[in-house]
């Protein structure tokens, strides 16, 4: 083996670089360039202008291989002392200007791995594309589907991946958000000071804590589904035209979606919701409003683990319980039957309203059954809503069942009747508006739709998409991130725990590799 000698540093080690700015210097002088369109010179600046960037990229990388100094020895997380030091181990990195190669010295002994220190200073990632690049894959892939993220990536970047290298470079990029958001401190709700309104008369004068959970379904491959579809069964095949059988579609897996946020106290009457006239139109006051929001989503866990997480966050916020609890569902049996278990299990009180907007389409359906005329079914939702903000939800639910018998003994079947008896007969326990809005607390779930629309179904549910469960839950992840306003700490905090895993567990002494 040759001894290690250092090679001598050239006169300049950024030579390439002014060549090839000089050599863009003389193309821009020229007569042939001042007389084109400008199209065709931001096209040019573009172009060479990120072939120049790489330059730069590559002769700076390459002037510290040249001055990187040796070491002693170097020992491993094996226990193993690297004595032997080889200069020109070189890797490829892929960046936003283009591929370069890093060179670097290996310490190396018998039946051990090479160790590279200098990967451990730069923070190099462990696969071959720049932190950087991965970055903007993130956002392309949570943005768009893979292909178009791959032809937006060209546009920008030059830089040529494949489907599979975008998906595995997200789930990637995904890996630690559990743990990021597990040390994450919740915001803080208290206002600037000087700058709080004064409390309404009524509300304890403290911000509520709004809890709200939801599920929507995402079509995934037969692998990602909780529950394998069962084996067709065995038939013979007769001849026929079709070159192949149909593939059934609907398989899906429900993403759970959460979100947690506080609302300062709106009182308002069934007068502000649903105005009778003008005159109560006109005296319309404001609901309450959503602030420090967060959100949380998941295909791979189950809705009793969300909503376990769910609370952790609510108890982040208000861990002595001092305020004042509203969870907002729309009524699905079993999200409620986990809520009232984990509130159980923590000791802390809360009060359950079922959105009102699902009440209003049950309230719909009863009156496309009761009343033939559009105008009369109008009217018919507008009296029930009225008095179920009013208060007088069993007296509706009675009235509901008059109706049913009514139609009953003259034999005309109802489903929408019967099916809205049921619902509001079962949700009674959820159904104090008039509380609610007199107390200010919001009686609609919009924030966990929207947070349902946005994150899933503005990106998981586009024409034809059927996922994995690793890249689904990847994006999902990610959207949750970017929406939270979170991405910028959370890529620090993933680039850091990558250092640890990807360098710091190879050495022995983990705190002084980039001595």
């Amino acid at each position: 083996m040759a001894t290690y000698s250092r090679p001598p540093p050239p006169a300049d080690d950024y030579a390439a670089s002014r060549a090839w700015f000089e050599a863009m210097i003389t193309r821009l002088s020229e007569e042939e360039t001042a007389a084109g369109t400008h199209e065709a010179l931001e096209d040019y600046l573009t172009g060479d202008g990120r072939e120049l960037q790489r330059t730069m990229m590559q002769d700076h990388l390459d002037a510290c291989a040249r001055r990187e100094e040796r070491r002693a020895q170097v020992v491993g997380a094996d226990g193993v002392a690297r004595v032997r030091a080889e200069p020109g181990h070189t890797r490829l990195l892929a960046t936003t200007v283009g591929r370069v190669e890093v060179s670097r010295i290996a310490y190396r002994a018998a039946k051990a791995s090479n160790l590279h220190p200098a990967d451990a200073v730069r923070a190099l990632p462990a696969r071959t594309h720049s932190f950087p690049l991965q970055r903007a894959v993130v956002h392309e892939v949570a943005d768009r589907p893979l292909r178009s993220a791959r032809e937006s990536l060209a546009r920008t970047t030059g830089q040529q991946l494949g489907t599979r290298q975008l998906q595995e470079i997200t789930v990637e990029a995904a890996r630690d958000v559990r743990d990021f958001y597990a040390q994450h401190t919740a915001p803080d709700p208290a206002p600037a000071p000087g700058t709080e309104p004064e409390p309404a008369p009524g509300t304890g004068g403290r911000d509520l804590l709004v809890l709200s959970i939801d599920a929507t379904g995402v079509n995934m491959i037969p692998s990602g589904l909780r529950t394998p579809p069962p084996p067709p069964p065995p038939r013979p095949h007769p001849p026929s035209a079709q070159l192949s059988t149909r593939e059934r579609t609907g398989r899906t897996r429900m993403a759970c979606v959460t979100a947690c946020y506080d609302v300062r106290p709106a009182p308002r009457s069934a007068a502000d919701i649903l105005p009778r006239d003008a005159a109560e139109r006109a005296a319309r006051r404001d609901g309450p409003v959503a602030k420090a929001r967060r959100m949380d989503a998941s295909l791979e866990h189950s809705t009793a683990a969300m909503t376990t997480a769910l609370f952790d966050q609510a108890e982040q916020r208000d861990p002595a319980h001092q305020r004042r609890w509203v969870v907002l569902v729309d009524g699905a049996n079993h999200q409620l039957d986990c809520i009232e278990k984990e509130a159980g299990k923590r000791g802390v009180d809360i009060d359950i309203i079922v959105d009102f907007v699902h009440v209003l389409e049950y309230l719909w359906k009863a009156a496309d059954d009761l009343h033939p005329d559009h105008g009369t079914r109008a009217a018919f939702v507008q009296s029930a809503a009225r008095d179920l903000l009013e208060g007088h939800a069993p007296r509706l639910v009675a009235d509901l069942h008059t109706h049913q018998r009514t139609r009953i003994a003259h034999n005309r079947p109802a489903p929408g009747l019967d099916r809205a008896a049921a619902y509001l007969e079962a949700k009674l326990p959820y159904l104090d508006y008039h509380i609610a809005l007199t107390l200010g607390w919001p009686i609609a779930t919009g924030v966990i739709e929207g947070s349902c629309r946005y994150l899933v179904k503005d990106r998981l549910d586009v024409t034809g998409a059927r996922w994995s469960l690793p890249g689904g839950e990847a994006v999902l992840l990610l959207r949750t991130v970017i929406a939270n306003g979170d991405f910028p700490e959370y890529w620090r905090y993933h680039v850091l725990r990558d250092h640890q895993r990807t360098h710091q567990t190879l050495y022995q002494n983990q705190l002084d590799i980039a001595a």
